[in-house]
């Protein structure tokens, strides 16, 4: 035989050898490829990138306005020639004569408005060699200078005069500065002149050259004294012999500077920023610089000397910067002078400095996680290895012998693999996969018979997942695919994403394959395996609800609103003026009963009618009219003034229905009477519903008190008596909306041990009712039991006639409501739909019945008659005997679960039961055991010979038709047998 290890050493040898081949594998490649220092590298990189792209940009754009302003300048410098040829004098002269200069003036500042319009720029400027209005004193020049406080708006309205004529005010409707002055002023402080000397002086050294080569850039200064420093370009004025009489130039503000040439936005680190200065010899020179915000502005000092030490990249420097220690500056030189221009050695350098730590944080950081992760995953893997090969052996050990155990086939042989735990597994797992196979097929085929858009799902406790075909078809999966629980679950939170509000199980799915948007119950309970699910496609039944919906917004006999128009209109009023009086009016007819009963509904609807001409009367103030249910009307009214207002144009009302008159069949004319109650808005109510609950008890009050008149609500009586009409309100929404639904009790033929029949138990879908009894209560208080039987029994037919194919030959037994009967159209409406089920059809009566001899026997006559079965309910539990029986003559009695619980240790209980046993038989009457919940109360009734049984033991009330538990049915059988053994016996 060969010779096998144990399934645990040989995942121990594997898993082992793997943990160490993958750690070692790891590091190695780690160290191969260098990953840590190529993080650091590409760090380095995108500092680089960044500055290169900034310096590019940098360049384009100052290059584009050196061109626009050496453009208007070398314009400008042409006019003023000319001007000075027709004034026959020179153009450094211009300043000397009033006219010329104002005339110089305005064709300054036109160029200055373009250049302005045209850049990006705060200020344009324009200086001559001497004052016109000062023109003795050396130290003062005639100009032009206009800011610009908006430069990315392109307005003009935004412009500023600071220095320059009136004339020029006037001619831009420019508004003069609060410095504004006639000349600029030479300062002796070195270098602040330098804006109007360097050009000058690069003309004369360099005659006949492009305009652009005398541009000179001005480091930041406080030009005008303002507080304000900025960044000046000029380019000179020159006469036809290329001598200079003057400069136009640009300024930039530094804030703006710093905005739109060094914006934050590029910087890729935290910490880090721009600045623009002079670097001479690794050094950068700030004796002026240009920041790109505050954190530059807070660590780099005028003044200073920054020495930077050469980095291993091109353009790469290292400098320490107080607190915020090490840094990594990327320098690149900037292009502000052409390569020919005197000031090129001059050139302005841009630095983008970084915190080396920030810089190189990504690499430290991977690099400790990745040496910590490998050395800790080694650790912990070989230590998980052992402890869970351990567990996961010995639990396949037990499930193996558990499985098998369950198992109700023979053994099936598989060639060994050598493992005997998974030979075990494998045994025992093949024999339950093939059960759950059978079963979902079976269930499958099913439901594919019944043609419904219907399946079914079971999620096993070994994590398979068992799909009907239409379960495959709803997810476009691949009939047969194995699911998985996880994919399981993640399809079932798609289909149960979005829940349709108000009603239970039902969600609202679209699928994007089909692009249709689909509607599904989903119903789910447990089983000893799992779960258990079935899947319900019930999109047409929703499509058809809406649109019903949307066709009772109108009532159909007079046109007005529906209830649910009502309450959503006057919502809708209330939240638009919130702020405004409001008053809801509830209408019910005093007379409608009568004439109905007079001269027939034919009559009672041209009642309705009319009424409702009567309530139109409130269309004059915009009012919300609409009939709530059969004599009862509702208007809502807002914003017709105070409430003294409102409460007269309410009143006004009963004058102007006196003259609707309604004509009977008799002759004569009726006056329609009606009362009614009001509740205003917000002082007794702030919100529809409420407003309707208060008004409709202020109507109650007043139909009780004083028919025919109008009560306003009164919230003192109303604490009173709100649990009466709170009541009242949820059995008209339980009846006009049939707000129940039916759960099936099976009754369990005692011979066979199979379901003969369900009983349909009415369970309330309305909060306000918690059990059967309530409702009763409560129709019975307000005389609606005609009406909840006509529900419940129109309601279980259309069950029965549903569910006929999954019923069978089973019986449906329905209760009916003591002392009420059907009216011969519903009789009439009952044979024509639903004669073909009659004989599946079982209606309890009970002893209170035969409280109204006539009304009981006309039940009892009509019910017979179409081939339907009586059963008498709660047998046992009144003064019910043989005669009593004698004169019903049911089919069926059911003896009450007071006689039947605890029968088995009864001696009287048995007595009294066998007894009613013999001579219900002896009549051809059988007989139904009520509330049997433990097994030996029903090992006790099958003996006494009784036909059925019902209650929690044989199986509890479901909203579906539940199946027989096989165990149970088994135990049935054996009672029986061992019954009809020990007859056979005696």
């Amino acid at each position: 035989m060969k010779k096998t290890w144990t399934l645990r050493r040989q995942l121990n040898i594997l898993l082992a050898l793997i943990v160490t081949f993958q750690s070692l594998a790891l590091l190695s490649a780690l160290w191969v490829s260098q990953v840590f220092f190529i993080l650091d590298a590409e760090a380095v990189r995108l500092l680089n990138n960044t500055t290169e792209t900034r310096k590019k940009t940098f360049d384009a754009s100052v290059g584009q306005t050196i061109a626009n302003v050496a453009g208007e300048t070398e314009q400008l410098n042409a006019a003023l020639i000319l001007l000075a040829q027709q004034q026959g004098s020179t153009p450094d002269e211009l300043y000397l004569n009033d006219l010329a200069y104002n005339e110089t003036a305005l064709l300054a500042s036109q160029s200055l408005v373009a250049i302005l319009k045209e850049n990006q720029v705060t200020g344009a400027f324009f200086v001559l060699n001497g004052s016109n209005s000062n023109k003795d004193d050396s130290a003062a020049h005639s100009a032009v200078y206009i800011r610009n406080s908006t430069p990315d708006s392109g307005a003009t309205s935004n412009y500023l005069l600071e220095i320059g004529p009136i004339a020029v005010s006037k001619q831009y409707t420019m508004a003069t500065s609060i410095r504004w002055n006639l000349d600029l002023r030479r300062e002796n402080s070195a270098g602040v002149f330098d804006f109007y000397e360097k050009p000058i002086w690069a003309s004369s050294q360099f005659k006949n050259a492009e305009m652009e080569r005398y541009g000179y850039w001005a480091p930041p200064r406080d030009l005008l004294k303002d507080n304000q420093q900025v960044v000046t370009y000029t380019l000179p004025l020159l006469d036809e012999n290329g001598n200079g009489y003057g400069v136009m130039g640009i300024e930039i503000d530094m804030p703006y500077f710093s905005q739109h040439y060094l914006p934050d936005s590029d910087l890729l680190y935290h910490n880090s920023f721009y600045v623009i200065t002079q670097m001479i010899d690794q050094t950068l020179n700030l004796d002026w610089f240009i920041p790109s915000g505050v954190l530059a502005e807070t660590y780099l000092k005028s003044g200073e000397q920054l020495k930077l030490t050469k980095g291993q990249d091109e353009g790469i420097f290292e400098t320490r910067l107080g607190a915020l220690g090490t840094m990594v500056a990327s320098v690149q030189k900037l292009k502000v002078y052409s390569d020919n221009s005197p000031f090129a050695d001059q050139n302005w350098t841009l630095a983008c400095l970084v915190p080396k730590d920030v810089l190189r944080e990504n690499s430290v950081s991977v690099r400790e996680k990745l040496i910590y992760s490998i050395l800790l995953t080694t650790i912990l893997a070989f230590g998980a290895v052992f402890v869970l090969v351990y567990f996961f052996t010995r639990k396949i050990s037990r499930l193996s012998k558990y499985v098998r155990e369950l198992s109700p086939y023979d053994e099936i042989y598989f060639k060994p693999t050598g493992m005997r735990e998974v030979d075990d597994l494998t045994a025992a797992v093949q024999l339950l996969n093939q059960r759950l196979m059978n079963v979902s097929k079976t269930t499958s085929k099913i439901l594919e018979l019944s043609l419904l858009p219907i399946g079914g799902y079971e999620v096993l406790e070994n994590s398979q997942v068992i799909l009907t075909d239409f379960v495959y078809w709803l997810l476009h999966l691949e009939p047969g695919s194995m699911v998985s629980q996880d994919d399981w679950f993640r399809y079932y939170q798609q289909l149960t994403k979005k829940p349709v509000a108000g009603q239970e199980n039902i969600y609202e799915y679209y699928d994007a394959y089909t692009e249709k948007q689909l509607w599904l119950r989903i119903l789910e309970a447990k089983s000893p395996n799992g779960l258990v699910g079935v899947i319900q496609d019930v999109t047409d039944d929703i499509e058809e609800k809406r649109r019903l919906t949307n066709e009772l917004d109108y009532d159909a006999l007079t046109g007005l609103f529906s209830n649910t128009a009502l309450k959503r209109e006057a919502t809708r009023r209330i939240a638009e003026k919130p702020n405004e009086i409001g008053a809801m009016i509830f209408i019910d007819l005093d007379n409608l009963k009568y004439i109905n009963d007079t001269f027939g509904h034919d009559v009672g609807d041209r009642l309705i009618i009319r009424a409702s001409e009567i309530f139109r009367y409130f269309e004059q103030y915009d009012g919300i009219i609409s009939r709530i249910s059969g004599d009862e009307f509702a208007i809502y009214l807002h914003d017709c003034g105070n409430q003294d207002e409102l409460r007269q144009i309410i009143k006004n009302l009963y004058p102007y229905g006196k003259s609707f008159l309604l004509n009977t069949p008799d002759g004569n004319e009726n006056q329609i009477r009606f009362s009614a109650g009001v509740a205003w808005y917000p002082q007794d109510a702030s919100n529809v519903l409420d407003l309707l609950k208060r008004s409709d008890f202020a109507m109650y009050e007043a139909k009780h008190k004083e028919k025919g008149r109008l009560f306003e609500f009164n919230r003192e009586y109303y604490q009173q008596m709100s649990y009466l009409l709170e009541n009242r309100e949820a059995i008209n929404r339980l009846l006009d909306e049939r707000r129940i639904r039916f759960a099936f009790q099976p009754i369990v033929d005692l011979k066979s041990g199979e379901i003969m029949g369900y009983e349909a138990l009415m369970r309330p879908l309305l909060d306000n009712f918690k059990n059967p009894r309530e409702i009763l209560a409560v129709a019975a208080a307000q005389s609606k039991l005609a009406q909840l039987e006509r529900m419940i029994i129109l309601m279980a037919f259309q069950t029965l006639d549903e569910y006929a194919e999954e019923l069978g030959e089973r019986k449906i037994f329905i209760n009916s409501i003591p002392s009420q009967r059907l009216n011969d159209e519903d009789h009439l409406f009952v044979e024509t739909q639903y004669r073909q089920h009659f004989k599946q059809v079982v209606i309890e009566i009970t002893e209170e019945d035969s409280r109204n001899i006539e009304l009981l026997s006309e039940k009892i006559h009509y019910i017979k008659n179409n081939g339907m079965a009586i059963a008498l309910d709660d047998f046992g539990s009144g003064y019910s005997n043989e005669i009593r029986i004698l004169s019903l003559l049911p089919d069926i009695i059911k003896i009450d679960m007071e006689m039947i619980q605890g029968i088995n240790n009864n001696a009287d209980k048995q007595n009294l039961v066998a007894n009613l046993v013999e001579f219900c038989h002896n009549k051809g009457v059988k007989v139904v055991a009520e509330g049997i919940e433990a097994s030996n109360d029903l090992a006790t009734v099958i003996a006494m010979g009784i036909d059925y049984a019902q209650g929690f033991y044989l199986g509890r009330p479901t909203f579906e038709f539940a199946i027989i538990d096989p165990e149970l049915q088994n135990e049935i059988q054996a009672l029986q047998k061992k019954v009809t053994q020990s007859l056979l016996e005696e």
